[in-house]
């Protein structure tokens, strides 16, 4: 580089003139990255969560299966389905999750509630783990005296799961029957 000061080629010494233009192209730089990180977040947070067509489609299956779920169907109560990245862990392993979506949040999505299957935690679940998965979830779905609202858990589970498939029944490998065969 030519230093406009001194005119040298080689100039070894700091120039007042480059030092200003460093600071304005890393000032410039920082800005862009910001604005470069932002919009790549979103891409990248955007696939870390996404609706489920797969999950839907079990859903949809589970209810027109069992009888107990006859009122999602009879309500109109709308379920979105997701399947997350996120690797959701705290004292214990969370398979998956149903969420009430809240009236401030239902100007923006369609549904009443959200069923998320945790990808990261679900991906050694057999299919027949997964429709029970599915099952148990879809139990959390409720009516009350004031609407829509999420049931809890009998005990850590839902007992009637428990009774039939065992505690261990998301263990690893774990074989059970097809809760939908015969359909």
């Amino acid at each position: 580089m030519i230093c406009q000061t001194c005119t040298i080629d080689t100039c070894e010494s700091p120039c007042a003139a480059m030092n200003e233009l460093a600071m304005l192209c890393d000032k410039q730089n920082k800005a862009d990255k910001t604005v470069r990180l932002r919009s790549l977040s979103k891409l990248i947070l955007h696939d870390k969560a996404k609706p489920s067509n797969e999950l839907r489609l079990l859903g949809q299956k589970v209810i027109a299966h069992f009888p107990e779920f006859a009122f999602i169907r009879a309500y109109g109560i709308k379920i979105g389905y997701v399947v997350s990245d996120e690797r959701k862990q705290g004292e214990k392993v969370t398979y998956a999750d149903c969420r009430k979506v809240t009236e401030v949040f239902k100007a923006y999505l369609p549904y009443d509630f959200i069923i998320t299957f945790y990808e990261r935690n679900t991906g050694f679940l057999n299919e027949n783990q997964q429709k029970i998965l599915m099952f148990h979830e879809l139990q959390h779905i409720d009516i009350g005296e004031k609407g829509l609202k999420v049931r809890p858990h009998d005990v850590e589970d839902f007992k009637n799961i428990l009774e039939k498939y065992g505690l261990d029944w998301a263990e690893a490998g774990k074989e059970l029957p097809d809760i939908l065969a015969g359909e």
